[in-house]
């Protein structure tokens, strides 16, 4: 294991008390190619009360050598073999210490006043708060689309935008941390079980963050196929879970061709 940040060397981190401690968490492995920027946009942030923590699975590419380059800025990194991406969630939390929790993975980055957008936002009554995301294509080059959560349609899909969710550390405390059952619906395993257990979440309506298409979530066939599996699990087996775990198959792939050419042609969409 290797660790470093702001922690190992002794710096103690000064909150301020009268507003929200925000915790960011960025898992990574093998990230090199796209984690400094990343790093940039959490350190960047004009809301500045944010405790940020890097979770390595042990990389072999020059992904720590980027975070040692920050590690004066980095509250805390650590570096060891992981169990896969929930397990990276789950030693994230366990490590932080703030009021909310969000999640950048390392091919995500916040748009520069991605934070307090949430951040004045907050209010009681809510313990879940999730902007919108700009999707690019995996080269970082191209705007793809909006990906606009809409936890309304929850119980169809994984509706609410990761990268721009901020979830209040209570959430965790009842309903645990994320499932090492699933390997890409885990985010949305958590964030049906906390609507489940009563937790309403709050539209924040702007972009918070921007994240590129492809990696983990590319795999359409087995991310639909994981998210049936939440479904029934969570809700039951029911027909309509499979009824839409097939519309998903058979027409994601003419849904994104279409779009894409309405949007060459100018077409809002």
């Amino acid at each position: 294991m290797k660790e470093g940040g702001r922690r190992i060397n002794g710096i103690q981190k000064q909150r301020i008390k009268e507003i929200p401690y925000i915790s960011i968490i960025t898992i990574v492995y093998n990230g090199e190619k796209h984690l400094e920027r990343t790093i940039k946009s959490v350190l960047n942030q004009s809301f500045k009360n944010i405790e940020y923590i890097i979770v390595d699975g042990n990389s072999n590419d020059k992904t720590l050598e980027i975070i040692k380059q920050y590690d004066e800025s980095i509250d805390y990194w650590i570096s060891e073999p992981d169990k896969g991406i929930s397990d990276a969630f789950n030693k994230g939390f366990s490590l932080s210490t703030g009021d909310f929790i969000a999640y950048l993975n390392a091919d995500d980055w916040y748009e520069p006043d991605g934070v307090n957008k949430i951040v004045l936002g907050l209010n009681t009554g809510y313990s879940v708060y999730s902007g919108h995301v700009n999707m690019y294509s995996d080269d970082g080059r191209k705007f793809e689309k909006l990906h606009k959560s809409q936890p309304d349609r929850l119980l169809q899909t994984m509706r609410v935008a990761h990268p721009a969710t901020f979830v209040a550390r209570e959430v965790f405390n009842k309903i645990g941390k994320f499932s090492l059952d699933y390997k890409y619906a885990m985010d949305y395993d958590f964030i049906l079980r906390a609507k489940l257990n009563g937790f309403e979440i709050k539209i924040i309506n702007q972009v918070v963050a921007n994240m590129l298409l492809g990696g983990n979530s590319s795999d359409t066939r087995r991310v639909f196929k994981d998210e049936l599996d939440v479904k029934n699990k969570n809700l039951g087996n029911k027909i309509n879970h499979l009824i839409w775990y097939y519309l998903n198959i058979l027409f994601h792939k003419p849904y994104v061709y279409i779009t894409g050419i309405l949007r060459s042609k100018g077409v809002d969409k």
